[in-house]
């Protein structure tokens, strides 16, 4: 049960705010703590915000929908890499230490890593059934 919808309940947020960055960026990034960017910048913030969000949001909610435990380690992993990211720009560059959205990408990689583990195990189990 986890193994399917552990994934999906954290891939809908983020496949919401992938929604948001294309039909209303300004919230999309007042919800991030950010803001708009201007001219050229402006346009790579939302499309790769868009499909960061879009993206690993899909993976994370198929993979956990069709139970394959590579869409769920690859929507998590991309979540998930965003944590140490954020550090190294808070101590290297300069910025604030966020810990509430740190704590949010280690919670979804967890789940799914949980997720894919289990999907695994049960692979295996049946193979050897």
């Amino acid at each position: 049960m986890f193994s399917k919808y552990g994934p999906m309940v954290v891939g809908i947020p983020l496949l919401a705010l992938g929604f948001l960055w294309v039909v209303s960026p300004i919230n999309a990034a007042g919800s991030l703590s950010s803001e708009l960017l201007t001219g050229p910048a402006l346009t790579t913030q939302i499309g790769d915000s868009a499909a960061f969000f879009l993206g690993s949001g899909f993976l994370l909610f198929v993979g956990g929908l069709k139970r394959d435990a590579t869409m769920i380690l690859i929507g998590g992993s991309l979540v998930g890499i965003v944590a140490p990211i954020r550090i190294i720009a808070a101590v290297a560059h300069g910025g604030d230490m966020t810990l509430e959205p740190i704590v949010v990408e280690i919670i979804t990689f967890l789940v799914a890593i949980m997720a894919a583990r289990q999907i695994e195990g049960a692979s295996r189990d049946t193979a050897h059934g």
